[in-house]
C-alpha cells in the first residue's frame, strides 16, 4: 500500500511540470438565436465542438458555453432546425454566435458526427458524457450493454442463474452510485437487481458519468458517483427511428420511436420497445440454463412544452418483464427441479418544469416531481419473493446569478450562481420473503443550498450542504465540497469531497443470494449506510507530432463510517446480514489516454485499480470477487461510410468467498484467475439507413462450473451466487437502423 501511494503522488507530481508541447486556452462564448421580433434569445442544448477532435460540449440553459481550443482549430457549432456555424479560432476571445434557421432545400445536409464521449468542460465535477455516437460502438441493446466501451464503469451478473445485472463504480456495488433517469432518482429500490434491463439503448440521448460525491440537488444517496441517463429529446430524434436486433442465440429485440409536432410549443416522442429470448442453452452441461429466458415489452410516452418562459417536460413510462431461469428440466415440468420465475410489473411518471422569474438576472425555479409503483412476484427454487414499491419525489430548486460589480465578473458566465431546494422523498417497500415479512418506509424531507462562485481567476469552488430529515435515522447533514482549477491553460485539476448515505435492501441489492440454499439471517435491524468520498482528478491536453492527445487521472478514496456486510465468508450454509462500524473503504486509481492518430483513427487507452477492502467477521479482507486490476483499449477507424470498432479488456484476478468449509468435492481457490474479453463491431452507415454486425466475447472465455453442488440444488450446498466471468460465452449478432427524417 505504501509503494502504491508512492507511486500515485509522484505520478501527480509529475502532472504539475509536464511541458506544453502546444498552447491551448478555455474559450468561452454564448450562442443565441434570433426570435420573430429579432431579439435575441440563449439557445440551451447547442453542440459546440472541435473539427477533427473527440472535443466537444453542449450550451446550458443559458446559452454559454466553455471548451478547450487553440489558435487555428475550427469551431463547429451546431443544432437541430439550424444552419451549422464554423469558426475559425484566431484568439482568446470571448465569442458570440447567433445560429440561423434552416433553409428548406432538396438538398442533403451532410454534417460530421458528434463526439463519442468527451469530458464535460464546464462542469466542476468531472462528467464523462457517452454521446448516441458513442452508445452506437456496441450492441447496447439496453443500459447494462452501455458501457461495453467505457473504460470507468463495470457491469456484472450478479449470479450464474437469474441474470440479473449490475453497475460497480470504483469497485463498490451499484447501491452506492445514485442512477437518475431525466435528473429524477431512476433504479434505486426494488429495480436495483434487474433496472438496469428496462432502458433500451436506442432511447438514450445521453450518459453522464461523474464519479465521487455529487452534487447536494440531487439528495444525500450518491457515495461513488452519479450516473445520469437522459431520452432522446424531439430535436435529436428523427421522425421515425427504427432498430431491429438479433444474435447468434436467437435473442430478438426491437424499437420503434416516433415523434409529432402538434404546434410549435408542444411536442411528443412515443417510444415502443420489445424483446424475447426463449432458447435454452446449457454450454457447460451442467444442466441449467446459461441465461434466463427473457421477454419484454416496454412503452415510454414522453411530452414536451417550451413557450416564453416556462418549459415543461414529461414522461410516462410502463414495463412489463418476466424472466425464467434455473434447471432445463424445470421447463420440462418436472416438480423436483430447480427453477426461479420473476414477473415484474413497472410504472413510472416524471415531469419536469422550469420558471425564468428574471431574464436579465437569470433568476429560475425549476421542479421535478415521479412517482414510481413497481410490483415484483418471484420464486427462487423453494423460496417466495413477492415485493411491491410506491414511491413519490419531488424536488423544488431556486436558482440565480448573483450580480456583482467587478471587473472580473464582465461575462454572465463568470458571475457567481446561488442555487436553494427543498425536497421530499417517500418509498414504500413491501416485501415478504416467503411468510416472514421485511416491508419498511421512508419518509424524508429536506432543505439545501449549493453556491458557486470564482473568487479567484481560473478557480471555481460550489461548496453545497443539505439537511435531511428521516423517519427512521432523524436528522441527515450532507456536507460537499467541488473544486475546479486550472492550473494552466492545458491542465485542469478538480477536487471533491462530500458524505453520502444509503438505506439498504440487502434482498433486492443482493439479488444473488436467492441462487443459494444459505439461510439468510439478518443479526440486527439495519442501519443508514454512512460515507466520505475524496476525489482527484486531472485533465490534460497535449499534441505530440502534431498529434492531439487527452489524458485523464484520477484517485477516489471512500471510507465508510457503517457499512451493511453481506457475509458469505463466516459459514458456508449461510449468509449473515449485518451492521458494521469497523474498518472499510476502497482506494481507486485510474489513468486513460484518447488519442486522434488520423481523422478517422482514434484510440482509448486505461488502466485501473480498485483496491477495496472490508471487515467481514471481524476480519479485514479484500471484497470478494472483485477485480483488482483493469485494462482497457479501444480502437475506432471510421473511413465513411464504415466504421470499425474493437475494444480488448483485460479483467485482473481476485478473491473468492472462503470454501475451506465446503466438502472437498465443492472447495474452490482462494483467488479467480485473471482474463481476456474482446468485443468487435463493423457499421456501414448511409443517411438513412445503418446496419451493424458484432462480436462479443470473441475468445469465448467462460467461468468453468460457476455453480456449486449443481447437480443437488436443493442440498445446503447448493451456491450459485460465486459469480466473477462470463458464463454466456461467444455471441454474434446483426443489428439494423432504419432513420426517416
Amino acid at each position: 500500500m505504501r509503494n502504491f501511494k508512492f507511486l500515485v503522488i509522484n505520478v501527480l507530481f509529475g502532472l504539475l511540470i509536464l511541458p506544453s508541447i502546444v498552447f491551448s486556452f478555455d474559450l468561452k462564448g454564448r450562442i443565441f438565436t434570433v426570435d420573430d421580433k429579432g431579439e435575441k434569445l440563449p439557445l440551451a442544448g447547442a453542440t459546440v465542438r472541435i473539427l477533427g477532435k473527440n472535443v466537444g460540449t453542449i450550451t446550458n440553459a443559458d446559452g454559454y458555453f466553455s471548451i478547450e481550443t487553440q489558435v487555428g482549430d475550427k469551431l463547429i457549432i451546431s443544432f437541430v432546425g439550424f444552419n451549422n456555424d464554423t469558426i475559425d479560432i484566431k484568439s482568446n476571445t470571448y465569442l458570440e454566435v447567433v445560429l440561423k434557421g434552416e433553409i428548406e432545400t432538396n438538398e442533403v445536409l451532410v454534417e460530421e458526427d458528434s463526439p463519442e464521449t468527451f469530458i464535460e468542460p464546464t462542469s466542476i465535477t468531472k462528467t464523462e458524457v457517452i454521446t448516441q455516437s458513442g452508445l452506437k460502438k456496441a450492441a447496447c441493446c439496453n443500459l447494462s450493454e452501455s458501457f461495453v466501451t467505457n473504460p470507468s464503469v463495470d457491469v456484472t451478473f450478479t449470479d450464474a442463474i437469474t441474470g440479473a445485472k449490475q453497475i460497480q463504480l470504483l469497485g463498490l456495488a451499484q447501491n452506492y452510485t445514485q442512477i437518475l433517469l431525466e435528473r429524477a432518482p431512476g433504479l434505486q429500490g426494488l429495480a436495483s437487481n434487474y433496472g438496469l434491463l428496462f432502458i433500451p439503448g436506442s432511447w438514450i440521448n445521453s450518459i453522464s458519468i461523474s464519479k465521487g460525491a455529487g452534487s447536494v440537488i440531487t439528495g444525500y444517496e450518491s457515495i461513488t458517483g452519479q450516473i445520469c441517463v437522459d431520452f432522446k429529446p424531439p430535436e435529436n430524434t428523427e421522425d421515425i427511428h427504427l432498430n431491429l436486433f438479433a444474435n447468434n442465440m436467437f435473442r430478438f429485440e426491437g424499437n420503434l420511436i416516433a415523434k409529432q409536432a402538434f404546434s410549435d410549443d408542444l411536442r411528443a416522442v412515443i417510444f415502443l420497445h420489445g424483446n424475447s429470448f426463449k432458447k435454452k442453452i446449457d454450454h457447460n452441461y451442467d444442466g441449467f440454463l446459461d441465461l434466463p429466458l427473457n421477454q419484454q415489452a416496454n412503452f415510454l410516452g414522453s411530452l414536451y412544452y417550451n413557450k416564453d418562459m416556462f418549459e415543461s417536460t414529461s414522461f410516462v413510462n410502463f414495463i412489463y418483464n418476466n424472466l425464467q431461469a434455473g434447471q432445463v428440466k424445470f421447463f420440462d415440468g418436472i416438480d423436483s427441479s430447480w427453477g426461479s420465475d420473476a414477473k415484474i410489473r413497472r410504472l413510472s411518471i416524471i415531469t419536469k418544469n422550469g420558471y425564468i422569474l428574471d431574464d436579465e438576472s437569470y433568476s429560475s425555479l425549476g421542479s421535478i416531481f415521479s412517482f414510481v409503483h413497481h410490483k415484483q412476484n418471484s420464486f427462487y427454487g423453494k423460496r417466495a419473493f413477492n415485493a411491491e414499491q410506491n414511491s413519490f419525489f419531488t424536488n423544488l430548486i431556486w436558482s440565480s446569478v448573483l450580480h456583482l460589480q467587478s471587473s472580473y465578473y464582465e461575462h454572465e458566465d463568470l458571475q457567481p450562481n446561488l442555487s436553494f431546494g427543498l425536497s421530499l422523498s417517500y418509498n414504500n417497500y413491501i416485501q415478504y420473503l416467503d411468510s416472514i415479512d421485511y416491508s419498511s418506509y421512508e419518509f424524508v424531507p429536506g432543505v439545501y443550498f449549493e453556491y458557486n462562485f470564482h473568487e479567484i481567476e481560473n478557480l471555481s469552488i460550489i461548496p453545497g450542504m443539505r439537511f435531511d430529515y428521516h423517519n427512521q435515522f432523524n436528522l441527515i447533514f450532507t456536507p460537499r465540497l467541488h473544486i475546479k482549477y486550472q492550473i494552466s491553460e492545458l491542465h485542469t485539476f478538480r477536487l471533491t469531497a462530500g458524505k453520502g448515505f444509503h438505506y439498504p435492501l440487502p434482498l433486492v441489492e443482493y439479488n444473488s443470494i436467492f441462487s443459494s440454499s444459505r439461510d439468510i439471517i439478518f443479526e440486527e435491524d439495519l442501519e443508514l449506510e454512512e460515507a466520505w468520498n475524496f476525489g482527484l482528478t486531472t485533465t490534460h491536453y497535449f499534441s505530440i507530432f502534431g498529434i492531439p492527445l487527452t489524458m485523464n487521472t484520477e484517485f477516489f478514496h471512500t471510507n465508510f463510517l457503517n457499512r451493511t456486510i453481506v457475509d458469505m465468508d463466516s459459514k458456508p450454509t449461510e449468509v449473515r446480514i449485518y451492521n458494521s462500524k469497523d474498518k472499510s473503504f476502497s482506494n481507486s486509481f485510474q489513468i486513460d489516454f484518447n488519442i486522434e492518430m488520423l481523422r478517422n483513427l482514434s484510440f482509448t487507452m486505461a488502466y485501473r485499480l480498485n483496491d477495496v477492502w472490508m471487515t467481514i467477521g471481524k476480519q479485514l479482507q479484500r471484497k470478494p470477487l472483485q477485480s483488482i486490476h483493469k485494462g482497457f483499449l479501444n480502437i475506432v477507424y471510421s473511413p465513411s461510410p464504415f466504421v470499425f470498432d474493437f475494444t480488448i479488456e483485460y479483467n485482473g484476478g481476485g478473491r473468492l468467498p472462503k470454501t475451506d468449509a465446503y466438502p472437498d468435492e465443492f472447495r474452490k481457490e482462494e483467488q479467480f484467475p485473471a482474463f481476456f474479453q474482446i468485443f468487435s463491431q463493423i457499421t456501414y452507415k448511409l443517411p438513412f439507413f445503418e446496419i451493424y454486425l458484432g462480436i462479443e466475447n470473441l475468445l469465448d472465455f467462460r467461468q468453468e462450473n460457476p455453480i456449486i453442488s449443481a447437480s443437488q440444488p436443493f442440498s445446503k450446498y447448493f451456491d450459485a451466487s460465486m459469480l466473477w466471468g462470463p458464463i454466456e460465452g461467444r455471441k454474434i449478432y446483426l443489428g439494423i437502423r432504419l432513420l426517416k427524417n
